[in-house]
């Protein structure tokens, strides 16, 4: 996992983030994947977070997630429709995970819907869509029990 250096793109430094993206890339041996974090609740602003995305995706990311979980704000509906936009317009092959605030089953199902109304309802797949939320696990046995 690598963290986008999402304040050099808030700074409209551009070639900082893809010289980044791209070393990294270099040096990541297939198969492994390459998942990048946004820090979408520190971006906030949506063309940041489609830019943000966008440039993951073009360095060659295999995931694009939206946050560590450390920070103020993490995964928002808003972020993953965005981040799903980009991934679909790219055309390429690459995964979402919702990472951090994700603490229930009802939390889950709504970016599972968000995966299907904006990718289809056959995307989301363990190959495509995963979630990054600690307590999620807890909560799916609980509902199950």
């Amino acid at each position: 996992d690598l963290v986008l250096p999402y304040a050099a793109l808030q700074r409209g430094d551009e070639s900082t983030v893809i010289a980044m993206l791209s070393a990294i890339r270099n040096v990541v041996p297939e198969p492994s994947l390459l998942k990048v974090i946004l820090e979408t609740g520190e971006l906030v602003d949506p063309i940041l977070i489609d830019r943000a995305a966008h440039l993951a995706i073009a360095a060659g990311a295999d995931f694009i997630k939206t946050s560590t979980g450390k920070t103020r704000t993490s995964a928002t509906p808003q972020a993953v429709t965005i981040m799903l936009a980009t991934i679909r317009a790219s055309g390429r092959a690459v995964g979402l995970k919702p990472s951090g605030g994700i603490k229930t089953v009802d939390d889950a199902l709504e970016y599972l819907q968000l995966a299907d109304a904006v990718m289809g309802q056959d995307w989301a797949t363990p190959q495509t869509f995963r979630f990054g939320a600690s307590g999620l696990l807890d909560a799916v046995e609980s509902e199950l029990a």
